[in-house]
């Protein structure tokens, strides 16, 4: 039963996403002079509040695809397991707002799960809302990281540093949800038999796999546009610049060279795998950019 409950939960992914809140924390909220809010103990409740919610989510999540897997997981002890972990995740989340003295916070987790629960009863089938949902997760976690990790007795020489690494990390946060867009609406393409087999309303079924993959090659070449031109604007910092062209830039135009020939299943299950390799390169990129923020400038 563990086993199952692992997969359905989907425990891989929860863990790189704990990951990338402490990677997010350590890089851009540590160590550059100015207290914040959260411990890293307290980060650790944060993270855990937001995986057993997320848990819950897939838990939801798991009739909609329970007769196309392998793992026979009981419907109703899925649900149990779900009810159960989102309160234990609110509880978190309403002790960590009271503990750092923010208490309206704690709506951001019952808002959340409030969402869960309407997901699960109106949601019947996979859909695109399936694909911006599960693509935003991630960005919305660390945008609410800025928002409980807030700095403490700023100096007004620290306030430009601070409005900096803000805007570096919603930057960030948007290339993650339209790169997580790409990757889910791959997946679909792949899965596109299947899909419909089971009558399942996905972007490929809806718009067939040609249009879908116009649909991913618009918002890849985007993506690629757009940090380009961020390594053009900063070329006056060459070590930021050529970091964005080697590890973001490059990548995903192997990624678009590597679209425009997928025809077959095959292909586009060496795809899937691609946008992993370039979603991790550009997470490489954090580490390098809070190195020159934290030890070049500041």
């Amino acid at each position: 039963m563990l086993v199952p409950f692992l997969n359905i939960i989907q425990w891989k992914r929860l863990l790189y996403f704990s990951f990338v809140l402490f990677l997010f924390k350590y890089c851009f909220l540590y160590g550059y002079g100015f207290k914040t809010s959260l411990t890293f103990l307290d980060l650790s409740i944060l993270t855990c509040s937001f995986s057993l919610l997320f848990a819950a989510g897939y838990l939801f999540n798991y009739r909609l695809t329970k007769n196309e897997k392998k793992n026979k997981f009981p419907v109703e002890t899925a649900k149990k397991l779900a009810l159960s972990l989102s309160f234990i995740s609110l509880a978190l989340g309403v002790y960590l707002s009271i503990k750092i003295e923010k208490p309206l916070h704690s709506f951001i987790f019952a808002f959340g799960i409030f969402l869960t629960f309407v997901y699960s009863k109106t949601i019947t089938k996979k859909s695109f809302l399936n694909n911006l949902i599960q693509s935003f997760l991630i960005p919305f976690a660390i945008i609410c990281l800025w928002w409980f990790d807030t700095p403490i007795n700023l100096k007004s020489a620290q306030w430009d540093l601070f409005y900096k690494l803000e805007l570096t990390t919603i930057i960030y946060a948007f290339v993650s949800f339209l790169s997580n867009l790409v990757r889910v609406l791959v997946i679909d393409i792949k899965d596109i038999d299947k899909d419909h087999y089971h009558k399942h309303q996905t972007i490929p079924i809806l718009l067939g796999r040609k249009r879908a993959k116009s649909v991913v090659l618009a918002i890849s070449i985007f993506i690629c546009f757009f940090v380009f031109s961020l390594a053009i604007l900063l070329t006056h910092i060459k070590f930021i610049s050529l970091t964005i062209i080697f590890l973001a830039t490059i990548p995903e135009l192997y990624f678009i060279y590597q679209l425009l020939k997928a025809k077959s299943k095959s292909d586009y299950k060496k795809l899937h795998k691609t946008t992993n390799i370039v979603y991790l390169l550009g997470v490489l990129t954090i580490p390098v950019v809070a190195y020159y923020f934290k030890y070049v400038i500041n």
